[in-house]
C-alpha cells in the first residue's frame, strides 16, 4: 500500500513524494490522515534551517537540516488496520495525538504511540488536536503547583487563548491579556480575560501594579517566542521579596512558564537581565517532554474539548487542503490580521 508525503526540499520548498508503506506488525496500526494542524515548532523546518533529530548517542536534539524532511506532529485519523496483537485501538477508531511526519495520507505506527481514541463530540473530529491541547494541559498542571489569583499571558495566539478558557472553567480571578493587536485582545476577552492590555499603547507595568495593588501577578503565561516578550512578562511577575528590596516580606516565588520555540536571533534585552535579578522569579519550560504522561495529558486535553472548557475548533480560523500545505506555511510565517490557527484537511 502507498501513502503520499510532504517533504521539505529546500529553504520554503515542498514536494510530494508516493512511497511504499512498511508491513504491519503484530502492534502496529495503519492511520488514514484526517487533518493536520499548522505549528510554528514545524516553521524552522519549513525554512531549510533545523528540526528535532537523534544524536548518535540515542537523544533528541536540534540538528540543521541537510537533505530533504518530512514534518507535522499534530494528526487527527481514523485507524483502518491492526496488527493482530492491538488491543488499544480497532478499525473506525477516530484517535489523534503525537507522532512525527505527519503531513502524509497514511501512517503506519506502534500501538504504544501517545494517541488518544476520541469520543463522541459535539463538533467536527478533525478539529480535536489533541497535540496543543495537551501542551496547554501540561502547563496547567505546573501553573497548578503555585497560588493562581492572578494570571497573564503574553501573546493572545491560539495556545494562550486555551489557556486562558481554561482558567477561567477554573476560576481563576484575575486574567491579564497582553498582546499588540486588539483584535486579539478581543478574542482574550471573549476567552476569558478579564483585564486587556495593549502594550504598544499603554504601560503594562503601571496597569498591572494598578491591578494588583502593587503586588502584581501570581503567574505569566510568555506564548510570543521573543526575548521582548520574556521581557514584558518578568516586568509584571511578583517580587520574590516585596518590592525587590533585600528587607522586604517574602512573598514566594512567581512563574513564568515559558512554552514557546525561541527560534530568531535577538539581543538580550538588559531590562530583562535586570528583572531576573530584582523579581526572582522561575522560569518554567513546561513543553510536554516535562509532563510525567504525555498521554495522559493529551487524554485530559480531549475531555476538555469534549466539555467545552477547552473550545480549540472556536479558535481554528484557516483551513487549508493538504495540496495547499504551502499556502498554510506561508500564513503561518507571515500571519494575516485574522490568523489564529490553522488545519490542514486530507
Amino acid at each position: 500500500m502507498k501513502t503520499t508525503s510532504a517533504v521539505i526540499t529546500g529553504q520554503r520548498k515542498i514536494e510530494y513524494i508516493e512511497e511504499e508503506l512498511p508491513v504491519l506488525g503484530p502492534h502496529d496500526i495503519l492511520i488514514k490522515t484526517d487533518s493536520v494542524g499548522l505549528c510554528h515548532t514545524d516553521l524552522p523546518v519549513y525554512q531549510f534551517r533545523q528540526a528535532f533529530g537523534i544524536s548518535e548517542h540515542g537523544y533528541r536534539e536540534c540538528q540543521k537540516l541537510s537533505g530533504p524532511t518530512k514534518l507535522g506532529h499534530e494528526p487527527v485519523g481514523t485507524v483502518v488496520e491492526t496488527g493482530r496483537e492491538v488491543t488499544r485501538f480497532a478499525v473506525g477508531d477516530r484517535v489523534s495525538g503525537n507522532y512525527p511526519q505527519a503531513f502524509t495520507t497514511y501512517r503506519v505506527v506502534p500501538d504504544d504511540t501517545v494517541l488518544v481514541k476520541l469520543p463522541e463530540l459535539r463538533t467536527d473530529h478533525r478539529l480535536c488536536i489533541a497535540e496543543p491541547m495537551g501542551c496547554v494541559t501540561n502547563i496547567l498542571h505546573y501553573m497548578a503547583q503555585d497560588k493562581m489569583d492572578s494570571v497573564g499571558v503574553i501573546g493572545c495566539g491560539y495556545m494562550n487563548l486555551m489557556v486562558l478558557s481554561a482558567l477561567r472553567a477554573q476560576g481563576v480571578r484575575d486574567l491579564v491579556a497582553v498582546d499588540l493587536r486588539d483584535s486579539r485582545l478581543e478574542l482574550a476577552r471573549r476567552f476569558g480575560a478579564t483585564c486587556c492590555l495593549n502594550s504598544a499603547r499603554q504601560n503594562i507595568v503601571d496597569e498591572v501594579y494598578e491591578l494588583t495593588n502593587g503586588r502584581f501577578l501570581d503567574s505569566v503565561v510568555e506564548m510570543s517566542g521573543t526575548l521582548k516578550g520574556l521581557d514584558s512578562a518578568c516586568s509584571i511577575i511578583k517580587f520574590a521579596k516585596k518590592n525587590g528590596l533585600p528587607t522586604g516580606e517574602y512573598n514566594g516565588r512567581g512563574r513564568i512558564v515559558i512554552t514557546s520555540v525561541y527560534a530568531s536571533e535577538e539581543v538580550f534585552p538588559m531590562s530583562l537581565g535586570y528583572e531576573l535579578v530584582l523579581r526572582c522569579p522561575i522560569l518554567d519550560a513546561a513543553h510536554p517532554m516535562c509532563g510525567v504522561s504525555v498521554l495522559q495529558n493529551d487524554e485530559e486535553a480531549v475531555r476538555a474539548f469534549a466539555d467545552g472548557s477547552i473550545p480549540m475548533d472556536e479558535m481554528i480560523s484557516h483551513r487549508f487542503s493538504f495540496e495547499e500545505l504551502d499556502k498554510g506555511f506561508e500564513m503561518l510565517e507571515n500571519p494575516t490580521e485574522d490568523y489564529i490557527k490553522g488545519v490542514v484537511f486530507f
